[in-house]
């Protein structure tokens, strides 16, 4: 087993209302030139952003927060996003990324609100085994819910039904990355700071990844 001299692509992944998209902005310009100098020598670029992809999807094909839990139009909103993910990776040609959310984001979420056997055929797509290639080599942060003050809907994101199913979900990330053999950190659900957040995910990106 060797040290990769390569960045590890950086996934910010979890359940809706955790914090995600907010560290991946603190994110965006945090890895200045000298921190990426300081992870992977002095020719390693910034990180490329992939904004989530799902609102583009909802916004341009006319979906809603409520086709979640609606068997045919939710499957075919979670096949869209993750494809949607595949060409978003795809596009950056093997550069160095940081992306909000993954494509097993569509997986858990056809799988919890829509039963296993949709999230069996989003597995079953060839687009999903790239996509999961690609994490398994990467750093996954999975953000846990927890502050049930940060829930909330703007007509775009989900609501849960409650704090037990919000919390049932975040459980089912994890075990849904388990189950397809891709390793995770879990940002504690008590560090609710965002500076502590850039810390703990800087000090992962230094530390040395084997292959």
């Amino acid at each position: 087993m060797t040290l990769s001299p390569e960045p590890s692509n950086l996934y910010i992944i979890g359940a809706h209302c955790t914090g995600k998209t907010t560290l991946v902005e603190a994110l965006r310009n945090h890895p200045s030139a000298h921190l990426s100098r300081g992870i992977s020598g002095l020719n390693t670029a910034c990180p490329v952003i992939i904004d989530e992809v799902v609102r583009t999807v909802m916004r341009t094909d006319r979906f809603t927060a409520h086709s979640v839990r609606r068997s045919d139009a939710g499957l075919e909103l979670q096949k869209r996003t993750l494809r949607a993910q595949f060409n978003a990776e795809n596009e950056l040609d093997n550069d160095w990324f940081i992306s909000d959310r993954s494509g097993i984001d569509p997986i858990v979420y056809a799988g919890f609100f829509l039963g296993r056997s949709a999230a069996e055929e989003l597995t079953a797509l060839e687009e999903w085994h790239v996509l999961r290639g690609r994490m398994k080599t990467a750093l996954v942060i999975v953000c846990q819910p927890g502050n049930e003050n940060w829930l909330s809907s703007d007509g775009v994101r989900m609501t849960c039904s409650s704090i037990e199913e919000w919390i049932m979900l975040g459980q089912a990330f994890r075990a849904a990355l388990q189950e397809q053999g891709i390793d995770f950190v879990a940002i504690p659900g008590e560090m609710e700071d965002l500076e502590q957040r850039v810390q703990f995910v800087e000090q992962l990106l230094r530390s040395p990844r084997r292959v």
